[in-house]
């Protein structure tokens, strides 16, 4: 991680991006950056950059704008992005030099030099690991931006990635004041609208075999309820914590979907058993446990349930 600080500090002009559809962790550790960078170099000029959010954009600042020549002139770093075609403003191809920071399993490279370790829970743990061996003292924001990310996408420290030095990371960002009850609420509070959506997900649950549950979700559907595409798509875990489920997807009707061909993304989830290569075949992927798949119709649906079973059931 030397290199990343050496660039950060030879360049005037640092942009940094993240995926589409931005959660927590891509919104952590863009914002907890910039509020680093901002706070130790105020002299430099720092862009957070990217339209396309969830509902997780609410607690953060505003998207930055600038032009084309700001970006082809900056030091990008893209962060929580495992392929360039998933980065929300693709400009940053043409930065100057490009660095990506990602804890995704490698499926593109395309940045000058990539720091990428597949078996952390989040980007803002990478970050906060990073910070804390250099031995940094974090402002409270910082900190809070980096914890926010860090909870939600290990969802408070519940998935198979948990390790003693994750909670040690952790320990370090409370340490520097982040407000642990607030964050938690923040992360994992919800909307009237959203309750009833996900009681209406679980009402509507079908299983295979009784170990895999899966729910197909509707534009129509989820508008019912007055929710965006984004929104509707991060309530997967809505069919977890259900013993008798190995394994949950939830499909969402995708906004590439038309009348004549309805397609479908698929969040999927397991408790124990490597799906990410499953997901791989039908244009997705993501973490060993947890990935997703784009652009399905039925039939494709049918086969990805069909290969899961057998995964799952240990036949495939």
């Amino acid at each position: 991680m030397q290199r990343l600080f050496e660039c950060i500090e030879e360049y005037d002009t640092i942009t940094l991006f993240r995926h589409t559809g931005a959660d927590a962790d891509a919104l952590g550790a863009q914002f907890g950056l910039k509020q680093w960078i901002n706070e130790t170099y105020p002299h430099k000029k720092v862009y957070a950059l990217g339209t396309s959010v969830g509902s997780a954009a609410a607690h953060y600042p505003s998207i930055d704008e600038v032009s084309d020549e700001t970006i082809q002139d900056s030091l990008a770093i893209i962060l929580d992005t495992a392929n360039a075609s998933r980065i929300d403003d693709q400009r940053c191809l043409n930065a100057a030099f490009r660095i990506k920071i990602d804890h995704h399993i490698l499926v593109d490279r395309y940045a000058d030099i990539e720091y990428i370790e597949d078996r952390k829970g989040a980007t803002c743990e990478i970050l906060a690991n990073m910070f804390q061996k250099k031995g940094v003292m974090l402002s409270k924001q910082c900190a809070e931006y980096l914890y926010s990310g860090l909870i939600a996408d290990t969802l408070q420290f519940s998935i198979n990635a948990t390790t003693p030095e994750m909670l040690r990371i952790a320990a370090y960002l409370v340490e520097q004041g982040v407000d642990v009850a607030k964050i938690n609420e923040q992360n994992f509070s919800k909307s009237l609208k959203e309750y009833r959506y996900e009681t209406y997900i679980r009402e509507h649950v079908q299983l295979i075999d009784e170990h895999i549950a899966f729910c197909k979700i509707t534009k129509v559907e989820y508008e019912q309820f007055g929710l965006s595409y984004n929104a509707a798509k991060e309530k997967t875990y809505a069919l977890s914590h259900v013993n008798e489920f190995h394994a949950w997807v939830l499909f969402v009707e995708s906004t590439d979907s038309t009348y004549e061909m309805p397609l479908f993304n698929a969040s999927i989830r397991s408790r124990n058993v490597i799906i990410n290569d499953i997901a791989m075949k039908f244009n997705g992927g993501g973490h060993r446990y947890a990935c997703g798949a784009k652009n399905l119709n039925e039939a494709q649906i049918t086969e990805l349930l069909h290969q899961l079973s057998q995964r799952i059931n240990n036949k495939g």
